[in-house]
């Protein structure tokens, strides 16, 4: 018995070569997007980057105003926000009051201390000491029992009129001690200086705006309680950012400028190119927020600083420090 096949072998043909066909596109376009993945390098560490300064509060107190919006131009010098600060009139008073009493003791002391002692005429000295014996005397028997109350009063009664009729009293000014006019002296500059730091609280209920440029609002608002030198609103330079990824030295290598970059920033896909490769010996960059002041330990020590730039024109506003997911292309 014979079996056809060539129906079979046509099938296999037919449907096996397209198959093949489809799973070597399939391969090859596996290895295509795997070497393309490859050529792309990503990174996590970026952020929109650039100069600002802060507008800071000088006193204690409540933000009852501001003055501008986010991403407003401001010129320097422009009141932004004001405060009601936490200084009182009456503690004003009474600061004014204590400058006032420490000077007065100062001026007394570096006048010279007045003194008075008793000076005993030659005279009358021993009637004063017989008056004097008495009343010791009359002392001990009233202890004992012996007089009255009022026995023993007179007696000192007595000897008080002895002793004024046998004695003048001498007054002459003393020098105070230098240790006494130094302490008197620090407790006065002690008491200025809160004064001085009081008036200055009174008057800080507006803050002006350090330079001009672009507003960037934190997170302080209306009604906020702030401290003294808490930042309420930061001041850029809106055509001056950029964006700035690091890079681990290990794989800095793939890096050359003009690289075509890719990221996103509030939800819109952005594009640029790096204009700039630092390496680590280089001038390490000031962390946004603290362009006044001491920065603190850079956490992008060691690493390569890539600068990307950002699209110009733009109809948005971009905030320095606001971070970013770069995708740079090996190509």
């Amino acid at each position: 018995m014979e079996v056809d096949i060539s129906k079979n072998v046509n099938y296999v043909l037919k449907f096996g070569l397209a198959g093949l066909l489809l799973l070597a596109l399939v391969s090859a376009g596996g290895v295509w997007y795997f070497q393309r993945g490859n050529r792309t390098m990503t990174v996590a560490d970026a952020q929109i980057s650039g100069k600002v300064v802060h507008a800071r509060a000088r006193a204690a107190g409540r933000v009852t105003e501001l003055l501008v919006a986010d991403g407003d131009s401001v010129e320097a010098g422009k009141i932004v926000a004001r405060l009601q600060v936490r200084v009182s009139e009456e503690q004003l008073a009474q600061l004014e009051k204590n400058v006032e009493l420490t000077r007065y003791n100062l001026s007394e002391l570096q006048s010279g201390v007045t003194v008075s002692r008793p000076v005993f005429s030659s005279v009358d000295s021993s009637s004063a000491e017989e008056a004097r014996a008495h009343m010791e005397r009359m002392e001990q028997l009233f202890a004992m029992g012996a007089v009255s109350a009022r026995q023993r009063d007179e007696a000192a009664e007595a000897y008080e009129a002895a002793l004024g009729a046998s004695s003048s009293f001498q007054t002459y000014v003393q020098a105070a001690s230098p240790q006494a006019i130094q302490f008197a002296e620090m407790q006065v500059r002690q008491a200025e200086m809160a004064l001085a730091a009081a008036r200055q609280e009174s008057q800080a209920t507006d803050i002006p705006a350090p330079v001009g440029g672009t507003v960037y609002l934190n997170d302080v608002a209306v009604d906020s309680e702030v401290r003294p030198g808490q930042i309420i609103i930061s001041i850029g330079d809106a055509a001056n950012l950029w964006l700035e990824a690091y890079v681990d030295p290990e794989r800095a290598d793939a890096l050359r400028l003009g690289q075509f970059v890719r990221y996103t920033v509030d939800g819109r896909e952005l594009t640029g190119s790096i204009e700039d490769i630092r390496t680590p010996k280089e001038e390490e960059p000031v962390p946004v927020g603290h362009t006044e002041g001491v920065a603190p330990e850079n956490p992008h020590a060691g690493k390569y600083v890539v600068r990307i730039s950002l699209p110009e024109n733009r109809s948005f506003t971009l905030r320095p420090g606001t971070r970013v997911i770069a995708r740079i292309s090996l190509d």
